[in-house]
């Protein structure tokens, strides 16, 4: 008898906290927003890309400049290979190679400093996104805003995508 009334009530409890959560559920204001499609609308984003070019552009130009070099000292090897000694060759080969090589280091060092950079700007106007998503969550009473690609449906009426883009334009 003991254990049955001990059932009953872990069973009432239980029911207690579901119906509770329903109906806390029931009252929540929820909304959706397309992360990924409010920042390839921004027009900072490509603020963002032409200063990033400007900061690097000057490194661009000499990877451009290098890579000219590199063909030109290639061309000379095949040209003049016929007249060149056995040494002269050799000594060019290994110049070639070693050009090559530094070329490619500085241009994955040069790329992997872009990355770092775009991900920081990036990170920088994700940040920026989520203040302004929690502030238009507080001025209308949303609850629950979900990333639009993480749900299976949801009406238009809940999507708050373009009220997030309006006012990052705004800021």
């Amino acid at each position: 008898m003991k254990n049955m009334m001990k059932s009953v009530l872990v069973a009432t409890a239980f029911m207690a906290m579901t119906l509770g959560a329903t109906a806390s559920a029931q009252d929540a204001k929820f909304a959706v927003v397309d992360v990924g499609a409010v920042f390839q609308q921004l027009p900072e984003r490509e603020q963002i890309s032409q200063s990033l070019q400007r900061e690097f552009s000057d490194r661009i130009e000499n990877m451009q400049q290098r890579e000219q070099e590199i063909g030109q000292l290639q061309e000379r090897i095949q040209r003049d290979e016929e007249i060149m000694s056995e040494d002269e060759y050799n000594q060019a080969m290994m110049d070639f190679q070693q050009r090559v090589q530094e070329a490619q280091q500085a241009g994955q060092q040069l790329n992997e400093e872009m990355r770092r950079r775009q991900g920081e700007e990036r990170d920088r106007v994700l940040r920026r996104m989520q203040e302004v998503i929690a502030d238009i969550a507080e001025e209308e009473g949303y609850d629950v805003v979900l990333e639009a690609n993480g749900i299976a449906y949801a009406r238009d009426g809940f999507d708050i995508s373009s009220r997030v883009l309006d006012a990052m334009g705004n800021d």
